[in-house]
Order: C-alpha cells, then structure tokens, then sequence
C-alpha cells in the first residue's frame, strides 16, 4: 500500500475515504428506503448540486490528488488543480444524472394518455354478432389488449380498424374506423345540379 508522507497525503486519504464511505452510506439509505430524503437536486437551496454531486467531487479530488502525488509523483500545487478539475467533471455528470432521474416530468402519468374513449385500434380476435372479441391498441408506447364488442350487430372479422367508443365493466365498445365519415358529416353538401 501506498504510504501517507506529508500532511497533504492524509488530507488527500481523507477526503477520498469520507466522500467514499458517505456515497456508499447514501446509496445504501436510498436501497434499504429507511425514510430518509434528500432535497430534489433543482431545490433553490445553499448549494446547486446535489449531495451526491459534491460527495462524488470529494472523492475525486482526494482520489486523484493522493495518486497523483505518490505514484506520479506531482508537487501539491499541480496535483490539486488536477484532482479539482476532474472531480468537478465527474460531480458534473453525476449532477446532470441526478437531475435526469429526479425529473418529476418524467414519472407523472397522465390520465388524458390513458383514455380508451377515441383509441384507435385493430380486431386480432374477431369479434362476432353479438358476442365480444379482443382489440389491440397502442397507448404509451405499450401494446395493449382489450376485450371488446361491436356497437351495432354487425360482425368485425380479425384485422378490422376501429375506434373505441366507450368502456363498461372492462369491456369496450367499438365501431368501424372510417376516416372519411367526420369529412362528410361536418363538409358543405353541395345540392346535386340539374340540367336542363
């Protein structure tokens, strides 16, 4: 092992093993989930970084620094520059993670996506008069499956494209998909002219 010389190298040691244990105790907290919450890392607080960002900092600054002193042999004031700048890149990047997975954006589903009413969707298991088949939709990225009925009395065979209406008890109700049919609902009718 590589032995402490100076008071600089027990500081370096130092702070390499505090931020170390530190960020291993957190990450265990946040596995085990004892109750203990840290502030979100966009929280206006003393510092902008996250706990871990700066703990990740303190690790490297004293990681890099003692190895750069004892196995390359640098002097304090070029090793310390050194150790600084990459512990800052990598608090960084830790930084820019923490902030990407405490997005709240990105975990609040809402319920406008998950609406069935006005899916669009195909029969994969045909559905016949009277009876119930299944529909498969796309909502959130995900292939779902649906039980389902025809709203008429028609019969809709396997890979028709429909569009549900509405759910009851599980059940949706769908009809044809016709994309012309709003066209010529809410479009001018022209009278038909006459000749003469």
């Amino acid at each position: 092992m590589t032995e402490v010389r100076d008071p600089a190298d027990a500081v370096l040691l130092g702070l390499f093993l505090f931020g170390l244990l530190l960020t291993g105790a957190t990450l265990l907290l946040g596995i085990a989930d004892l109750g203990v919450h840290h502030a979100h890392a966009d929280d206006s607080g003393p510092l902008p970084v996250s706990p871990g960002a700066f703990l990740v900092f303190l690790s490297w600054l004293g990681g890099v620094g003692f190895v750069l002193r004892r196995a390359a042999n640098w002097p304090l004031i070029a090793a310390l520059p050194v150790a600084a700048l990459l512990g800052i890149g990598v608090a960084a990047v830790v930084q820019r993670a923490v902030r990407k997975l405490s997005n709240p954006e990105g975990s609040v589903l809402k319920p406008e996506h998950y609406r069935l009413p006005g899916t669009l969707g195909r029969v994969s298991s045909s559905i016949r008069s009277g009876g119930t088949g299944e529909v498969i939709y796309e909502q959130g990225g995900v292939r779902q499956v649906v039980a389902a009925r025809a709203s008429g009395a028609q019969e809709l065979p396997h890979g028709t494209e429909v569009v549900v209406l509405s759910v009851d008890r599980g059940i949706a109700t769908v009809q044809v998909f016709d994309p012309f049919a709003t066209l010529d609902e809410g479009g001018d009718k022209e009278a038909p002219a006459r000749h003469g």
